[in-house]
């Protein structure tokens, strides 16, 4: 491997920093467990909410940019990774507001 490539931050960790520090508040999470309830699939929840919900704020450009950049080359296992860290994160994030961990219960 050479030196270079040993510098170059990994994607899914870039990916994970990026959606990490992107604001989500409750009308967010009511609408990420809203998806759970109508049973949309795992990958389209995601890739919806995770990127969607950004594209029409403040990051627009910058959230298409890394859709295409960072995680569409993505190999499948590794989209399942971020995926799975992702929906684990904010699934935890709507679990302390009290209505929204009712109706995830339900869900499960």
């Amino acid at each position: 491997m050479s030196p270079q490539a040993k510098l170059q931050p990994d994607p899914v960790e870039q990916l994970q920093k990026i959606l990490e520090e992107l604001p989500r508040g409750y009308g967010f999470l009511a609408a990420y467990v809203r998806e759970l309830e109508l049973h949309r699939e795992e990958d389209d929840v995601f890739r919806r909410l995770a990127f969607g919900n950004a594209i029409g704020g403040a990051f627009g450009s910058f959230i298409v940019n890394v859709f295409s950049e960072l995680y569409e080359p993505l190999e499948d296992e590794r989209k399942l990774e971020i995926r799975q860290w992702w929906l684990g994160k904010v699934r935890g994030e709507a679990s302390q507001f009290d209505d929204l961990k009712t109706r995830l219960f339900k869900i499960s």
